[in-house]
């Protein structure tokens, strides 16, 4: 869930078992002090529940959003996947669900190879044509197109995107397909396709 403080701020609520984790951006032009005070805690909380200095946080880190995906996922004995292959933008939660996708596709070409005596180059070029494509025209273009959403700064611009989820909401094949996508599903179909 993501809620807009004001216009110029946004931040994500993730629950996690036993707390909430709240991710705000960062403006560069702010110290990392301030970023991590008290004072910037009580602003965001404040603007989330009305009352920011009655919040306890457990933990307040900083880090950097990258968009990386490497350029070979296999070379020679070593075999990437995961985050060692690939960061994205942790919104929508696809950095960890595309590194499962890695290892259940590698899971298969592994066992051709252990089990069967499998030639390993054509299985692992094909891993690698089958993920890094999936993680170029999928995870790293929606990942990206989910953060622009929640940066929409005008009205007609956030009406627009109101109007987009409406027609989704009303149009079942659309709906589908949308779902679809967005549970990577269908990344899992469009990596099939690639030999």
């Amino acid at each position: 869930m993501s809620y807009m403080a004001d216009a110029t701020e946004w931040c994500v609520l993730l629950r996690v078992p036993s707390l909430w984790r709240v991710l705000v951006p960062a403006v560069e032009s702010d110290s990392d002090a301030w970023l991590v005070s008290d004072e910037k805690k009580n602003t965001v909380f404040s603007g989330l529940m009305g009352d920011g200095a009655s919040v306890i946080t457990h933990h307040r880190t900083l880090y950097k959003v990258h968009q990386r995906v490497v350029t070979k996922y296999n070379h020679g004995r070593v075999i990437l996947a995961g985050d060692a292959a690939h960061l994205n933008n942790p919104l929508g939660g696809f950095g960890m669900n595309s590194g499962i996708h890695d290892v259940w596709n590698l899971t298969d070409k592994l066992c051709a190879i252990l089990q069967d005596g499998a030639d390993p180059a054509p299985l692992l070029d094909r891993y690698d044509r089958q993920r890094r494509t999936v993680m170029q025209e999928f995870v790293q273009a929606q990942s990206i197109r989910n953060k622009q959403d929640l940066e929409i700064g005008d009205d007609e611009s956030r009406r627009r995107r109101q109007e987009n989820l409406e027609v989704l909401m009303t149009n079942d094949e659309k709906r589908r397909a949308y779902l679809l996508t967005q549970s990577m599903v269908s990344s899992r179909v469009r990596e099939a396709e690639i030999a």
